[in-house]
């Protein structure tokens, strides 16, 4: 997959571009190291505009991140072994961010 970042205020989106030729707009939640490799956290926008109110937002998505000279390059965690363990990671890392009234610390959605 392909990135094309754009900044719109502090936010980062990025377009990811699929094997079937297809466009995904995705916003960048967070950038993180697990078992020494870089993943990304982002959230899939979907069809609509993520300001629309009839949608929740979109889904979240896990991928890893290679660095191939100075380009960031996006890729699909082939293995389901260690999707689950960055996406067990990912569940650790967001709990607690989130206080007792669903207020958020962070930017995105709130999985509690």
């Amino acid at each position: 997959m392909s990135m094309e970042p754009e900044t719109q205020g502090q936010e980062e989106f990025i377009t990811l571009q699929g094997e079937d030729g297809q466009d995904y707009p995705c916003q960048i939640l967070q950038i993180f190291d697990y078992d020494n490799k870089e993943y990304a956290l982002l959230l899939h926008m979907g069809e609509k505009e993520a300001n629309d109110a009839d949608e929740e937002g979109g889904s979240l998505v896990v991928m890893r991140l290679d660095q191939q000279g100075d380009q960031a390059i996006f890729q699909t965690i082939e293995s389901e072994e260690e999707f689950q363990k960055v996406v067990a990671y990912v569940e650790e890392m967001t709990k607690g961010m989130c206080d007792d009234e669903g207020e958020h610390s962070h930017e995105g959605p709130c999985s509690h």
